[in-house]
């Protein structure tokens, strides 16, 4: 087989696969490259994120061991898009053209994932899906509110993207939040479409779940109403697993309450689909992009263990 115009192959492509693992006829998941930054507001160079993540993704062994097995051959295997062009788009249009750049292949069966800069390129790939999933549960794991109803004057700015999200009608869960305004526990407290988790109430030894993951992840999955789209923010991870972020923070999720708690929705509501972001790569510093990678391959293992559940 030839791969069609648009697709990438074995040199370009997620975990480096050859044909027919990497063809989009053949595949089971969609990788969808949108590096797409414009409003970010400390550390610039999100938008090479999605490609650091592919070429370090290259590097990733195949086999898990937990679930024993190759996830991207029980998916019958992963594509990868070429990067969307956005032509100096920004804001609204550049939102729209990643939602154009998503929608034809949602409910076609195949899991989307979306790798954008900057966490505003989220709300395209989540409109996409909504098209298709009215009910859709958005659970959001971050450092950072992002419900701002505007930063900067921006209401397309990366700390106001959840914001939109609830405008659009959404539920809203959130897990891991550090770093929040006044403005958005304001939201928080008048909304009830938004259920946020905090870092802290998760994580500290000394709060109510003793940081013990088995005793909070059922209840985060218990906010969850309908299928999961989720949104994950690479900063919601602790800052020690991946420094290279544009707004970092300490004090967040380990690796394997991470896993644990994917693992727990997938199981549960199940997800539907998923973007990554906000990882801005440093130069001769591979570890960051490396372990989102390995972390993205680890996650697609069990969304497609939970789809055998349901």
């Amino acid at each position: 087989m030839t791969l069609p115009a648009g697709w990438e192959g074995p040199e370009h492509n997620f975990l480096g696969l050859d044909e027919p693992w990497c063809h989009p006829n053949h595949a089971g998941v969609y990788v969808l490259p949108a590096p797409y930054e414009h409003t970010s507001s400390y550390i610039q160079g999100s938008d090479r994120g999605p490609s650091a993540i592919i070429e370090a993704s290259c590097q990733v062994e195949f086999y898990d061991e937990q679930l024993d097995c190759e996830p991207f051959r029980e998916w019958g295997g992963i594509a990868t898009a070429s990067p969307l062009d956005l032509n100096g788009k920004v804001d609204k249009a550049a939102v729209e053209a990643i939602e154009a750049f998503v929608a034809p292949h949602v409910g076609t069966g195949r899991f989307l994932l979306t790798l954008t800069g900057e966490h505003t390129g989220a709300l395209g790939a989540i409109r996409a899906h909504a098209t298709h999933y009215p009910n859709l549960c958005v659970v959001q794991i971050d450092a950072h509110g992002d419900l701002r109803d505007a930063y900067q004057g921006n209401p397309y700015s990366h700390a106001s993207v959840m914001a939109r999200v609830v405008d659009d009608g959404h539920r809203l869960v959130q897990v891991g939040i550090r770093s929040i305004s006044p403005e958005e526990i304001e939201r928080i407290k008048k909304n009830e479409r938004i259920t946020t988790f905090f870092a802290a109430r998760l994580l500290d030894p000394s709060g109510p779940y003793e940081g013990k993951a088995f005793r909070w992840i059922p209840e985060v999955v218990a906010t969850c109403c309908g299928p999961v789209y989720l949104t994950f923010d690479c900063d919601g991870l602790d800052a020690s697993i991946v420094p290279a972020l544009g707004t970092p923070e300490p004090g967040g999720l380990g690796w394997y309450d991470t896993l644990n708690l994917i693992t727990a929705l997938a199981n549960g509501p199940g997800i539907v689909g998923m973007d990554v972001s906000e990882i801005a790569p440093i130069d001769g510093f591979v570890a960051p992009q490396f372990s989102v990678a390995r972390l993205i391959y680890r996650m697609l293992g069990r969304i497609r263990a939970g789809r055998r559940v349901h």
